[in-house]
């Protein structure tokens, strides 16, 4: 395809019956043009009363696409919202699923890696808004960066007046392979009531020299040793998708860190 420009827009609308359970899995990529192109994704999900959704998601995008991506779900009473995400390629992503809690007793859970290499920017993460007494929410974020790459993580927390026993629980954590990459983070949580529960906590490391002089004190290589510890930093997020795309997001991830430019 001799193409110097690409622009791809996307409507998706999910509704998950009373009582249903459903998981939707996708996997995004695009090819490589000459100039920058653009995605432009829209996703909508309905999970009614009692029921349970899952969105999974990995976006492999190439070098020069911006990836401005919009998710939201409503969720209902008793029901559950779950958002896996995974984050490599693009220019510039920007990706902050959204989970509305309008129904008493629902719950969100969302978790997310993003792998930000040479002019990339990953700005990733999530936002909820809870709507109703007795609604949850978990944020599980980690971001990766490599020779000047920029992963953040930018959420928010939106707890109602009256929505009273609402719990939340944030956690980002950010680890730089280098001295050029940033990881940085961008919380913001508004909470008007005060019978609740909300705790944040965020980290930002680098690979330490220790960890890489034992590993590689056993027989491994430096490349061997630094996968290996990225495959344990990601692995809360691995085990959380089907075997198939678990192994396609480790290689995809070794494949960057592998390419790269020291």
């Amino acid at each position: 395809m001799n193409a110097k420009k690409g622009g791809q827009f996307e409507h998706t609308l999910i509704i998950v019956d009373e009582g249903a359970e459903v998981h939707y899995i996708e996997g995004c990529s695009a090819p490589q043009y000459t100039e920058n192109s653009l995605h432009a994704g829209c996703v909508e999900v309905h999970v009614l009363k009692n029921a349970r959704a899952r969105y999974s998601s990995i976006e492999n995008w190439s070098k020069n696409t911006y990836n401005l991506n919009t998710k939201r779900a409503m969720v209902h009473e008793n029901a559950i919202m779950e958002w896996v995400n995974g984050n490599l390629g693009s220019r510039i992503t920007m990706l902050y699923p959204c989970s509305m809690l309008i129904g008493k007793n629902s719950k969100s859970d969302y978790i997310g890696i993003a792998y930000a290499g040479k002019d990339q920017y990953q700005d990733t993460g999530c936002k909820v808004y809870h709507l109703a007494p007795n609604t949850s929410s978990t944020i599980i974020s980690k971001g990766i960066s490599k020779n000047g790459g920029v992963s953040s993580y930018r959420g928010l927390i939106n707890i109602k007046k009256g929505c009273i026993n609402s719990k939340s629980s944030v956690r980002c954590d950010g680890l730089m392979l280098d001295n050029e990459s940033k990881a940085l983070t961008c919380p913001t949580m508004e909470v008007n009531e005060n019978d609740v529960k909300v705790s944040h906590e965020a980290t930002v490391g680098k690979v330490g020299e220790d960890q890489l002089f034992y590993l590689m004190s056993r027989g491994l290589s430096e490349e061997e040793a630094t996968n290996m510890i990225v495959s344990g930093f990601i692995e809360p997020i691995v085990k959380e998708l089907p075997l198939e795309y678990a192994v396609e997001l480790n290689r995809l991830i070794q494949m960057e860190i592998e390419n790269s430019v020291s």
